[in-house]
């Protein structure tokens, strides 16, 4: 286990829209974003035999927790306090920013390398 605790902090973001989505540019897919100040998702994570998560949009944290795990086949769980949360369905990237801060945070308590 490479950390007991720690803290992870992921920015709402605006998507400005695709970029050349026939592909007559060689690139078929692709966006751009801005990072937007004063609107984040803060957790703080830490191992746990089960997933315990508590705070501001909780269940959604621990549902991509719970997935996660199960599909890297990790025993044991987090326990996650969600501090703050970008606010859901209002295009800032609630959903995705939640589960890469998820994700982030079990690569580093699991000292996975991806």
């Amino acid at each position: 286990m490479k950390e007991n605790s720690l803290w992870i902090n992921a920015p709402a973001r605006l998507h400005f829209g695709f970029v050349d989505l026939n592909g007559s540019t060689g690139r078929r897919f692709g966006s751009l974003g801005m990072a937007i100040d004063g609107f984040d998702t803060c957790l703080q994570v830490s191992r746990s035999r089960f997933v315990e998560v508590t705070g501001t949009d909780g269940e959604r944290a621990g549902q991509y927790a719970s997935r996660l795990l199960d599909r890297l086949g990790l025993e044991g769980g987090l326990r996650i306090h969600v501090h703050s949360a970008i606010p859901p369905h209002c295009g800032l990237g609630s959903g995705t920013q939640m589960a890469l801060a998820v994700g982030k945070a079990i690569a580093q308590l699991f000292d996975l390398d991806i």
